[in-house]
């Protein structure tokens, strides 16, 4: 993601997410954590649907063995 990007998605100016990058670092670096823990939560939520997806499948397919 951008700069840019970031700046649209906070709804701020891309001069004032430079500014914080330049002077108040640990903001910046707190907003850069939060969107690796929301990337980070996305792809945990795909990992987990795809694992109920797997365990549905055995769960038929075991299902059908015994009939």
């Amino acid at each position: 993601m951008t700069q840019r990007d970031l700046a649209g998605r906070l709804d701020i100016n891309v001069k004032t997410l430079r500014k914080w990058k330049k002077d108040r670092p640990r903001v910046y670096e707190l907003l850069m954590l939060g969107l690796e823990a929301e990337n980070m939560l996305k792809e945990l939520r795909q990992n987990v649907q795809k694992f109920e997806e797997l365990l549905y499948k055995h769960s038929e397919e075991a299902t059908k063995q015994k009939s």
